[in-house]
């Protein structure tokens, strides 16, 4: 009775999984687009369902330049200058860092399904239409600014990205000259490989894909939105009245060290009795740029420690030892390997 429970078991975990696995992917068990069967209709181009006529599917829309919360273009530029230290090898001299941000999503008109489907009613006679998203198996994008070529993909429908690229002191300047000029030398490309079926000549169905691409160019309008470029000089000094401390971490834009998963800078600022305390994180994810907020207003020239803590892919932290500064409004707390890079 064991052993016949026993391979009943085996039957029911490999044989008839087997089994209903090639049912689910037998030609003519799924639904997909059919792309010699299509409609363009307002700007947009839909594929039929091979089985199903009242079924399409959309094409991907194409790629915009996203928007802020506060309704500006999700794109930025900020340079930052500023003079060596000692702790990194290169006191005297004077530094430009570059960043890029540009934020990239779909651009869907409103009420654009509801006017298709009246449009396929009263034009196309389709009765009852349902309108799906296309399959996509893969999608890459490129980005390409002078010596710039920044790649990346992912095996399924893209819906947007940001990107932060690091720009050096030439290819900062050189944006930056570009800028102003209101000139455009940045394109997108974007292809998605979209999937679906084609009769052969068998006049049986195959799976099959066709690539759907687009060029998004950049424009970067300095005049409109002059509060998307910024050049900030660290390590400025302050006077009476400061509030706050001005944190940048390039490590992760950089790519400096891969092990790297978090860094987190403390500010202790001298109080009476016990210091003031205050935290950030950087991230992979997160901006090069933040700010601490203190809830007293402080004087500067008074020395304040900060301590740097790196946490390490393997879950292990590294704390650094605390460190006196002093008259500094802006901290850079990246780790450069070799200041001549």
């Amino acid at each position: 009775m064991k052993h016949l429970l026993l391979l009943i078991k085996l039957l029911l975990s490999s044989g008839f999984v087997l089994l209903a696995g090639s049912i689910l992917l037998a030609p003519g068990a799924y639904a997909s687009p059919d792309f010699d069967t299509y409609l363009d209709i307002e700007g947009n181009r839909l594929y039929r369902d091979h089985k199903k006529a009242n079924v399409y599917y959309f094409s991907p829309s194409m790629s915009v330049i996203g928007t802020r919360v506060d309704n500006l273009p999700d794109v930025s530029l900020e340079i930052y200058r500023y003079m060596g230290r000692k702790g990194t090898g290169d006191s005297g001299d004077f530094w430009v860092k570059g960043i890029l941000s540009i934020g990239i999503t779909r651009s869907v008109k409103k009420k654009r399904n509801k006017k298709i489907k009246n449009i396929l009613r009263k034009s196309y006679k389709v009765r009852t239409p349902r309108l799906k998203s296309i399959p996509v198996a893969e999608t890459k994008g490129r980005l390409i600014f002078a010596d710039k070529d920044i790649q990346w993909s992912q095996g399924s429908r893209w819906s947007g990205k940001k990107l932060s690229i690091p720009l050096d002191n030439t290819m900062s300047q050189i944006l930056w000259d570009a800028v102003e000029a209101g000139q455009t030398l940045i394109s997108i490309e974007m292809e998605e490989t979209l999937s679906g079926v084609r009769k052969n000549e068998e006049k049986k169905w195959d799976k099959t894909t066709v690539p759907f691409g687009a060029t998004l160019p950049l424009t970067l309008d300095m005049k409109t939105y002059p509060s998307l470029f910024n050049k900030t000089d660290l390590g400025g000094r302050m006077v009476r009245g400061y509030t706050g401390i001005d944190i940048f971490c390039f490590d992760f834009i950089e790519n400096l060290d891969e092990n790297l998963y978090s860094k987190i800078l403390e500010v202790a600022i001298p109080t009476p009795g016990k210091p003031l305390v205050e935290s950030v994180t950087f991230r992979q994810d997160s901006s090069p740029r933040t700010r601490i907020e203190f809830k007293l207003a402080k004087d500067l020239d008074t020395a304040y420690k900060i301590r740097i803590t790196r946490i390490l892919n393997d879950g292990t932290s590294q704390a650094g030892p605390w460190e006196m500064r002093e008259g500094e409004a802006m901290l850079d707390i990246t780790d450069y390997k070799d200041p001549e890079k």
